[in-house]
């Protein structure tokens, strides 16, 4: 696992989302083989109907899984950000994971607000491409984020401490 440290100053939102697509980056490498040989087949026989079912699996990963992770984990960095008692944020990454450690204190009221800004700003995604009709497939990806509000994932299980009145010097939101 790697582990990179900002003091809270020199922490940039852009950064982390870039951070939480590069640790993906194995995904989008792979789905670029089906995608060339569907091109392949295209060029060869006319039949456009892998490109198409390369295309939607590619988008399904890029903007439905990649961006709404990248999304998830920079609304936690804008809100540790925003937050006077942090003074710090590791980023760790691993295989396809992503997280942030925040230093310094966090009140229980800031704890369940950063716990809560990465699955609620997918949420609020999520519920605008449903509403709006614009892409009522690739909505489901960003309204899946609030499943991690369930005490069995990091978000949930911070909320969870949240309201149990539980705080500390290092929370892992």
């Amino acid at each position: 696992m790697k582990r990179t440290t900002y003091r809270r100053d020199e922490l940039r939102v852009a950064r982390v989302a870039w951070t939480v697509a590069a640790s993906v980056w194995p995904l989008p490498a792979f789905l670029a083989l089906p995608t060339l040989a569907a091109l392949a087949w295209w060029a060869h026989s006319g039949d456009s109907g892998f490109v198409l079912l390369a295309l939607l699996c590619g988008k399904a990963a890029v903007l439905g899984l990649i961006c709404s992770f990248a999304l998830h984990e920079s609304a936690h960095a804008a809100v540790l950000k925003a937050l006077p008692g942090i003074t710090a944020v590791t980023i760790e990454t691993g295989a396809l994971r992503t997280s942030l450690v925040p230093e310094g204190t966090l009140t229980r009221g800031e704890n369940a607000l950063v716990a809560l800004a990465g699955p609620l700003s997918c949420a609020a995604v999520g519920a605008g491409l449903w509403l709006t009709g614009l892409d009522r497939s690739l909505a489901w990806w960003y309204l899946l984020h609030l499943a991690f509000l369930l005490p069995v994932f990091g978000d949930g299980q911070a909320l969870w401490r949240s309201l149990r009145g539980a705080v500390g010097h290092r929370q892992h939101p």
